[in-house]
């Protein structure tokens, strides 16, 4: 019988090998899974943006999530009923803070979810504008 002969491919079902017979861990290097993507290069401005907002963002993780949202929302709803000097200016912060949070999200988020987000503050930014110039009452 020839030696070189093709071997079944094995099941991962099989049983364990003898004693003696060899290791069946995994060797090094042998994975057929692609490795962890590679983060791309962070510029100097994202790399100060993240080292200011870090603060920030540490004192808004301690603070609790619906205290967050009462607040932008508060602040929104306000913008919207406030006469034109203030009424413009409180939805401009929030503007800010949805564009800065976005900012900081960017290279995490898929592209439909940048999209979705770079809608809702640009639709929002546009509200700004109109409120400024009095074509919103």
């Amino acid at each position: 019988m020839p030696q070189n002969r093709r071997q079944p491919r094995r099941t991962p079902n099989r049983r364990p090998a003898a004693p003696g017979q060899g290791s069946r861990a995994p060797r090094p290097g042998g994975s057929r899974r692609p490795g962890p993507p590679v983060p791309p290069a962070r510029s100097s401005a994202r790399v100060r943006l993240e080292g200011f907002s870090y603060p920030i963002l540490v004192r808004l993780s301690s603070a609790p999530k619906w205290l967050i949202g009462i607040g932008t929302g508060a602040v929104l709803l306000g913008g919207l009923l406030a006469p034109p000097p203030w009424g413009p200016a409180l939805l401009g912060l929030v503007v800010l803070f949805l564009a800065w949070l976005l900012t900081l999200a960017w290279p995490r988020l898929e592209s439909t979810a940048r999209f979705v987000r770079f809608l809702i503050v640009v639709a929002l930014a546009a509200v700004v504008v109109a409120r400024a110039s009095g074509w919103i009452a």
